[in-house]
């Protein structure tokens, strides 16, 4: 993967986005992209609304409708869907490289300014929730191993450790419940058949269950281990995928912390102007005209929805009872990596 990308001195010096010129299969010279920036996480905290927010920018543009899924999935052969494992060709990087029809826009971005050598503006974007957790069926290339000695942050370091990374998260509790809905619209999630209706006492039964498969792991493995492992990953509650500090933490590890910008998804419900404001600087790009912005977020209609007969009325008390104890030491190693006691949700500490 790494040999047909070119050494950074070899990126266009007159492109703010990183990119190369190079031979395509066919010999004919093309402009390959790298992502200025990725919607790197996490899953059901927001991140199709931040999503098309952001490609309203005008020196935004994405290389997919959304999900690329190539680190985590195509790149292995694995498919699109979660939980399967690798039976299709990988993916190549130049196909990956050079997708979607994010040149024309960033060629409309041309305008030279005093004081730069940079003449195309325009940025690209991966947004890819599960780039931040799913690195499943790492055991098969990595054999007698506990925990996976490279994850899905070496290899996006590797190719860009100038990568930009946009995290979304929420009250992990309200992100299960968020994503039992979510993936019981289909009629199966992975390896998982739905038992429809989704009702509170089934929702129970399940968290229960992954709740116990989670700690019978923690009896020989870390906790690290046991958030990755592919066998502790039941697809109904997705209850891994809240365990963010385990995540986070492996991207804080190789990526510079000025890099790595944490959005807080009830603040950006609440108050999204100011959100997107702090994106923009963070980019680096200018921010939206608040007019402008103010309207485009009134006719903004993109967030998922679902029908009331699909959603989950209620949790059962007794079920957000085992969810708070168990969360409770993953929110105070959150609360400790990122320095903020806003990350414990007003939860029992």
């Amino acid at each position: 993967m790494f040999k047909f990308l070119p050494p950074e001195k070899e990126f266009l010096s007159e492109f703010k986005n990183p990119c190369w010129k190079g031979k395509d299969n066919l010999g004919r010279e093309q402009l390959f992209c790298l992502p200025y920036f990725f919607i790197i996480g996490f899953t059901k905290c927001g991140t199709t609304d931040l999503f098309a927010i952001l490609l309203a920018h005008p020196l935004i543009s994405s290389r997919a409708r959304k999900e690329t899924h190539f680190f985590d999935r195509r790149r292995r052969g694995r498919s699109p869907f979660m939980n399967t494992p690798s039976i299709y060709q990988p993916q190549a990087f130049m196909h990956y490289a050079y997708r979607g029809k994010y040149r024309e826009k960033l060629i409309g971005t041309y305008k030279k300014m005093p004081g730069t050598d940079v003449l195309f503006h325009g940025i690209t974007l991966d947004a890819t929730p599960s780039h931040a957790w799913d690195n499943e069926f790492w055991e098969k290339f990595h054999p007698g191993h506990k925990e996976p000695p490279v994850t899905n942050a070496d290899t996006i370091f590797k190719l860009n450790p100038k990568t930009k990374l946009i995290f979304s998260i929420r009250d992990p509790i309200n992100r299960m419940r968020s994503a039992y809905q979510f993936f019981c619209r289909h009629r199966n999630v992975g390896s998982y058949e739905c038992d429809k209706p989704i009702t509170p006492k089934k929702y129970h039964n399940l968290v229960v269950e992954a709740v116990s498969l989670f700690n019978h792991c923690l009896q020989n493995n870390t906790v690290r281990g046991c958030t990755y492992s592919t066998a502790t990953h039941q697809l109904a509650t997705h209850l891994f995928a809240s365990i963010y500090h385990v995540y986070i933490a492996d991207f804080m590890r190789v990526f510079p912390r000025d890099q790595i910008y944490i959005l807080k998804f009830e603040e950006h419900i609440a108050n999204p102007i100011s959100t997107l404001n702090d994106i923009c600087d963070f980019l680096d790009v200018p921010r939206f005209p608040k007019k402008g912005l103010e309207k485009f977020l009134q006719q903004h209609k993109t967030r998922n929805k679902m029908k009331s007969g699909l959603k989950l009325p209620y949790v059962l008390p007794q079920t957000i009872e085992i969810l708070e104890e168990f969360f409770k030491p993953h929110l105070e190693e959150l609360v400790g990596l990122l320095g903020d006691e806003k990350w414990f949700w007003s939860r029992p500490h």
